[in-house]
C-alpha cells in the first residue's frame, strides 16, 4: 500500500515538473504581446553598427512609428527572424522606421551576421555595458518594441516576431 502511494506521488510529481518545463518553454518562445500603457520610451543615442562615428538618437525619430528589434549574432532565433524583419522593412519602409539594435555582442561578429543574412534595415550597436537593454526591459534576444509617433512604447514582443504580428499591431495605431 505504501509502495503504491509512493509511485503515485512520483508519477504526479513527474507530470507536474514536465508541465512546468513545457510552460516555461512556451513562455520563452511564444510571441507574447504586452500592451504597455503610457510608458515613455527611454532616450538613447547609439552609433550605427557600420560606422561608429555616425549615431542615431531617439530624438531623431520623433514623429515616426519606430520598431526596435534587439538581437545578437549568436542568437539562433534571430537568424530565422531576420527573414521576417527584411519582409517587414520592405513592405513598411515608407511608413515606419525599423531599427535593429545589436546588444551583448561583438561588433565584428554582428557585421558578419548582417552581411551573411543580407539585413536590409538600419542597425545600431550597443556596446557591452550600455544601459539600453535595461532601460527597455530586454531580458533576452530577440525582442521587439513598437514606439508610437509620440514616443510611447505600445508593444513589447519577446521572442521572434512575424510580419503578420507587426501588421496586426500597427493597425491599432
Amino acid at each position: 500500500m505504501k509502495r503504491k502511494i509512493f509511485w503515485i506521488f512520483i508519477i504526479i510529481s513527474t507530470i507536474f515538473i514536465v508541465l512546468l518545463f513545457l510552460f516555461s518553454v512556451y513562455q520563452t518562445y511564444s510571441n507574447k504581446e504586452e500592451k504597455e500603457i503610457v510608458k515613455k520610451a527611454s532616450y538613447f543615442k547609439l552609433p550605427k553598427i557600420d560606422n561608429l562615428n555616425d549615431s542615431l538618437s531617439l530624438d531623431d525619430l520623433k514623429g515616426k512609428v519606430v520598431i526596435l528589434n534587439f538581437w545578437a549574432s549568436w542568437c539562433e532565433p534571430c537568424k530565422e527572424e531576420v527573414k521576417e524583419l527584411n519582409k517587414i522593412y520592405e513592405s513598411l519602409k515608407d511608413s515606419i522606421m525599423l531599427i535593429g539594435i545589436n546588444i551583448w555582442d561583438d561588433r565584428k561578429k554582428a557585421l558578419s551576421f548582417i552581411e551573411k543574412y543580407n539585413v536590409k534595415f538600419l542597425n545600431l550597436f550597443a556596446s557591452r555595458g550600455n544601459p539600453i537593454s535595461v532601460n527597455y526591459g530586454i531580458t533576452g534576444v530577440p525582442e521587439t518594441i513598437i514606439v508610437d509617433k509620440e514616443g510611447y512604447i505600445k508593444f513589447h514582443f519577446k521572442g521572434p516576431i512575424t510580419h503578420e504580428i507587426i501588421i496586426r499591431s500597427l493597425k491599432q495605431f
